[in-house]
C-alpha cells in the first residue's frame, strides 16, 4: 500500500517538470537552426561622374552672309563671304566656348572657296577668383576701345593664338555721403601669353618669339557715367624690329572709354610701341561711336563711328610709320589718319560703308620687301602681319597713300 502511494506521488511531481519549461529556454533542434549567409563584398572601383548635360539655352549659333566691294592697297575686289558663329555662353558649370568660321570667295563662276578661316576658337573656365581661356583669342575688345585704329600693344592685330588669365577685383573708393564714390564692377588684372604674333610664314614656336602682355582694367561708374580705364604693358625677349612691340624691351599703352546717355561712346588710346624709342614710336588715337541714330520708314541708321590717329613721335627710321631701313631716300614721316564707318539697315538687310586714308601705320602691314627684312633675317617674301581691321566685317583695310581714300561697301544679312 505504501509503495503504491509513493509511485502516485512521484508521477504527479514529474509531470509539471516535464511540461512546465519556458519556450524561451527550449533547446532548438539541430534541424531548426538557421546558418547566416555571407554576402560578397564588392570590389571598390574609381569614382566616376558623367559629364553634365549642356544647357540648351547656353548654346548659340548665328550666321552672316555678305557681299562686299573693297578698294584699297590691294586694288578693287568684289567678294562674298559666309560666317558661322558658334557660342556656348558661360553656364552653371562655369564653362564657355566660341568659334568663328569664315568662307570667302571672289566673284566668279567657280563654286570653290578662295579662303577658309578659323578666326576664333577658344575654351574658357571661369570661377569667382580666376578666368582662364586658351585657343585662338579675340583680344581686340579686351585690349583697346578703338574700333579700327588702336591695339597698339599688338601691332593692330585683333585675333591671336595664346592663353589668357584674368583675376577679377571688386572694391569701392570715395566717400559715399558726398556722392562721389566709385563702385567697380568689372575691374580685373589679366595676363596674356602669345607664342608668336608674326604671320604663319615667319612664325617659330621655339619660345624665341614669345610675347607677354599684362593688363590692369578698371571698370566703374562715376556720376552715372560708366567708364573703363585700361593699362597694357608687355614685351618680347628678343629684338626683332626696333620701333615695334617685338623690340626686346617694353611696350605699353593706356586708354579711356566712357558712355553718355547709353548711345554715345567716347574713347581714346595712347601707345608707345618701343620704350627704348618712346619719343619716336608713340601715337594717340581717339574716336566716337553713336548708336541707334534714326529710323525713317524702312531705313534705319544704326551706327556711326569716326576715329582719328595722330602720330606724336616723328622719325624717318621708324619703318612702321613710313621709314625705310633699306633705302633711306624713300623714307616718309607719318601723317594723321582717319576712319569712318556707317551702318544702315533696310528692314533686316544691313548696308555698311567704310572709308579711310590709313596706310597701316603702327602695324606690321607697313613692312614689305622694299623697306625691311624679315624676322629671319632675310628678304620679306610674305606679309609679316595684317593692318587694322574694320569693325564688324573684320577684314584688313589699308590704303595706298594718305592722299587716296579707300572704301568698302557691303550688303549682309545675319540670322
Amino acid at each position: 500500500m505504501k509503495k503504491t502511494i509513493f509511485c502516485l506521488v512521484m508521477s504527479f511531481c514529474l509531470v509539471p517538470v516535464a511540461y512546465g519549461k519556458s519556450k524561451a529556454k527550449e533547446t532548438p533542434s539541430p534541424s531548426a537552426t538557421t546558418t547566416p549567409s555571407i554576402t560578397p563584398t564588392p570590389t571598390p572601383g574609381p569614382h566616376w561622374t558623367p559629364p553634365p548635360p549642356v544647357d540648351e539655352s547656353a548654346k548659340w549659333i548665328n550666321f552672316r552672309v555678305a557681299s562686299a566691294l573693297q578698294s584699297d592697297i590691294n586694288g578693287t575686289n568684289l567678294y562674298s563671304l559666309v560666317d558661322l558663329y558658334l557660342r556656348r555662353r558661360l553656364d552653371k558649370n562655369n564653362v564657355s566656348a566660341e568659334g568663328d568660321i569664315r568662307l570667302t570667295k571672289d566673284f566668279s563662276n567657280s563654286y570653290n572657296a578662295d579662303t577658309f578661316q578659323i578666326r576664333t576658337a577658344d575654351v574658357s573656365y571661369s570661377d569667382f577668383f580666376l578666368t582662364a581661356a586658351a585657343g585662338r583669342l579675340n583680344v581686340g575688345d579686351p585690349l583697346s576701345p578703338m574700333k579700327f585704329f588702336g591695339n597698339y600693344s599688338t601691332m593692330g592685330i585683333r585675333r591671336l593664338d595664346g592663353i589668357q588669365l584674368t583675376l577679377p577685383i571688386h572694391f569701392s573708393v570715395g566717400v559715399v555721403d558726398s556722392g562721389q564714390s566709385i563702385d567697380t564692377s568689372s575691374t580685373a588684372l589679366s595676363l596674356f601669353y602669345f607664342p608668336s604674333i608674326f604671320s604663319t610664314s615667319y612664325v617659330n614656336y621655339d619660345t624665341t618669339q614669345s610675347f607677354f602682355l599684362g593688363q590692369a582694367r578698371v571698370s566703374a561708374n562715376l556720376w552715372d557715367i560708366p567708364f573703363i580705364v585700361r593699362f597694357n604693358m608687355g614685351g618680347c625677349s628678343n629684338d626683332f624690329y626696333d620701333y615695334s612691340v617685338v623690340n626686346g624691351d617694353l611696350t605699353y599703352s593706356a586708354s579711356l572709354a566712357f558712355t553718355v546717355k547709353r548711345d554715345f561712346d567716347f574713347y581714346c588710346e595712347y601707345g608707345v610701341q618701343d620704350a627704348t624709342f618712346s619719343n619716336q614710336s608713340n601715337v594717340f588715337g581717339f574716336g566716337v561711336h553713336a548708336q541707334h541714330i534714326y529710323t525713317i520708314g524702312p531705313l534705319s541708321i544704326d551706327d556711326l563711328i569716326g576715329e582719328m590717329q595722330v602720330p606724336i613721335g616723328f622719325s624717318l627710321n621708324n619703318t612702321f610709320t613710313g621709314g625705310n631701313n633699306l633705302n633711306s631716300s624713300a623714307s616718309l614721316l607719318p601723317q594723321k589718319s582717319w576712319f569712318v564707318e556707317l551702318k544702315t539697315r533696310i528692314k533686316a538687310i544691313n548696308l555698311n560703308f567704310y572709308v579711310t586714308n590709313s596706310t597701316g601705320d603702327y602695324t606690321f602691314a607697313r613692312l614689305n620687301k622694299t623697306n625691311a627684312l624679315s624676322p629671319g633675317p632675310g628678304p620679306i617674301t610674305q606679309p609679316v602681319g595684317m593692318g587694322n581691321e574694320v569693325d564688324g566685317l573684320g577684314v584688313p583695310f589699308v590704303g595706298s597713300s594718305y592722299s587716296n581714300i579707300s572704301y568698302i561697301g557691303d550688303v549682309e544679312v545675319t540670322f
